[in-house]
């Protein structure tokens, strides 16, 4: 990562620290947004501040709920390698 991702990720993490949990999307990203510490809105930093933006808005749907990732494979019920941990099937 660069200096700008850097300060673009740790700059979020510390804005997304002070939100709450019920905050609408729409307001999550004028919060974000508010918070952006590189000057004007061109070039590198920006694409930087761009890209950590959207992987933090990724988490939360349009109701700006926070997102469950983890989806079910079905492999759940199946024994693990214990090397490994991968399912023995």
């Amino acid at each position: 990562m660069t200096a700008w991702s850097d300060t673009a990720r740790r700059t979020i993490e510390a804005v997304a620290a002070t939100l709450p949990d019920q905050m609408t999307l729409k307001a999550r990203k004028a919060a974000i947004d508010a918070a952006y510490p590189f000057g004007p809105r061109s070039h590198w930093p920006y694409r930087a501040w761009c890209k950590a933006r959207r992987a933090y808005l990724a988490n939360f749907d349009r109701n700006g709920v926070r997102l469950a990732h983890a989806r079910p494979t079905g492999l759940e019920h199946l024994p693990r390698d214990p090397k490994t941990g991968r399912p023995m099937i």
